[in-house]
């Protein structure tokens, strides 16, 4: 039986292993679990910096280290991929809904479909508790390109506890292993973007095989289940990839007769690249984690060959956690499935600065909202309301234009100023007995000070939802006084400029 390093960490940032097998053009899928060779390309980018890589590097890449997948956990409780093989019923249902199994028998009742067990689950007696994981996304230009598309970038969020193994069966290589998951380390990728970052909770040696509570206590004569805990294909004996080579598989359980009775399975097409050499490597078509087969055999499968599969694992590329199985116990007794939901755990002050980002971004949405708002009424207001300019020459509008322009950024000097010309442009014509208003500045004048003086909203007949906010922010805290003057101010501009536009026709 092999020594197997446990790992537990957890992902303080999302974390994104592209799924090539689900990624399509314009969007990347993430896997939902931190697979092998992730965990690989962190013992290898590690121990790289040793001197004598070259020596150890043939034993990392071999099967005495075998890098498994890292699977969520929930507390205590180690969690794996959900088993295939039920159906249900269509109607909604809270808390247990009845399964029917069609690995016993290959047999369902018809108007049944699939049943849905999340990505991961733990069966306790009767019932399967499932899982699902939260992912988010992002959205990025390819601005290089003459048609710019978009591309979505899909990854797991932050606050997951994983659980990985790591087979040493090579004792030379066990201490340096350990020391690789000491505090924290990065995988997959959008590590630029800050993505990956993971924290190691426990690293420590243990000789229990993973998930052995599942295995049946006693030996299994004639028939058992047994369920792929990561992605699986055989060899058969011409060398071709044949699903499950019976053959191998029978010898290596010590029985004779081995025949797939009813299975419940999907397949998935296991991509990969070798950044050394710069290409793909060659494509396996595989049985996805999950499936279930119900084997016949004669003869009697004993425990001790079940827990020695279990922990060689079957088929290819062993040394990258594809071939992993699991005997399970009692399978054929499940009728129920229950929903879990994940707490995710989060550092308070992580959690704190995220409510403030939201927040922050929350108020620049609202902000440019109703910038965007006062603009549009603005320009429905230039056309709807012609400027009352009464019949003052060009020369005085122009003043009043250049003050607007000349003071746009300083909204208060502005205001002044404007105050100060309307002020000395009526003394003027008191002094020279000016006679007719129509004449006079005093209309342009009793204009703007409306403009100014009258609500913003009010003006441009701006009826919002909330009085007071948009999206729950206060208005106030959108736009300063300042900024207020200063949408009056191009509001005034807005006006003249569309005023000379008319005379000009």
């Amino acid at each position: 039986m092999s020594i197997y390093l446990k790992i537990v960490f957890k992902n303080v940032e999302p974390v994104r292993v592209a799924d090539d097998s689900t990624s399509q053009s314009g969007q990347t899928v993430t896997l939902r679990y931190i697979p092998g060779t992730a965990l690989r390309g962190v013992v290898i980018n590690t121990l790289a910096q040793d001197k004598d890589f070259e020596v150890i590097k043939k034993s990392l890449f071999s099967t005495n280290i075998r890098y498994l997948n890292a699977y969520l956990t929930d507390g205590d409780r180690e969690l794996i991929p959900s088993p295939k093989g039920f159906y249900e019923d269509k109607m909604q249902c809270q808390g247990r809904k009845p399964l029917d199994n069609v690995v016993i028998n290959g047999e369902f009742e018809e108007g049944k479909k699939r049943a849905s067990l999340g990505r991961f689950s733990y069966m306790d007696k009767e019932c399967i508790y499932y899982y699902n994981v939260d992912t988010g996304s992002d959205l990025k230009i390819k601005i290089n390109d003459e048609k710019q598309n978009v591309f979505r970038h899909e990854y797991i969020c932050a606050g997951y506890t994983f659980t990985g193994y790591i087979a040493v069966d090579d004792s030379a290589l066990r201490d340096r292993i350990k020391r690789v998951f000491t505090e924290s380390f990065v995988v997959g990728n959008g590590r630029s973007a800050g993505l990956g970052k993971c924290e190691v909770i426990s690293c420590e040696y243990t000789d229990r095989l993973p998930y052995e509570e599942y295995l049946p206590d006693v030996q299994q004569e004639n028939e058992c289940y047994m369920m792929l805990l990561s992605n699986t294909v055989m060899r058969d004996a011409n060398g071709e990839l044949c699903g499950l080579d019976c053959d191998a598989l029978a010898e290596k359980m010590g029985v004779t007769g081995l025949k797939i009775a009813f299975c419940a399975t999907s397949t998935v097409d296991v991509k990969g690249y070798n950044r050394k050499w710069r290409t793909k490597l060659p494509s396996a078509v595989m049985y996805e984690q999950g499936s279930i087969f119900h084997l016949t055999y004669n003869g009697i499968f004993t425990r001790e060959k079940m827990a020695a599969l279990c922990d060689q694992g079957i088929g290819i590329r062993l040394n990258e956690g594809f071939g992993r199985i699991i005997f399970l116990n009692g399978y054929e007794d499940i009728r129920y499935k229950e929903m879990v939901r994940f707490n995710r755990q989060k550092d308070s002050d992580s959690v704190k600065s995220q409510y403030e980002e939201d927040g922050q971004t929350l108020k620049i949405a609202a902000r440019c909202y109703y910038r965007n708002l006062l603009e549009r009424h603005m320009k429905a207001y230039t056309v709807e309301h012609p400027l009352p300019k009464g019949k003052i020459t060009n020369s005085q509008l122009g003043v009043l234009e250049s003050y607007v322009i000349q003071y746009r950024y300083e909204p208060q000097k502005a205001y002044e100023r404007i105050a100060y010309y309307f002020e000395h442009s009526l003394d003027k014509e008191e002094k020279y007995n000016v006679q007719k208003e129509m004449n006079s500045i005093h209309t342009l004048k009793k204009y703007v000070t409306t403009v100014f003086d009258t609500d913003l909203e009010a003006l441009l007949s701006i009826d919002t939802k909330h009085k007071e906010s948009i999206m729950g922010i206060p208005k106030d805290e959108l736009i300063t006084p300042n900024e207020k003057i200063r949408f009056r101010l191009e509001l005034i501009l807005m006006m003249i400029r569309y005023d000379n536009k008319k005379e000009e026709a």
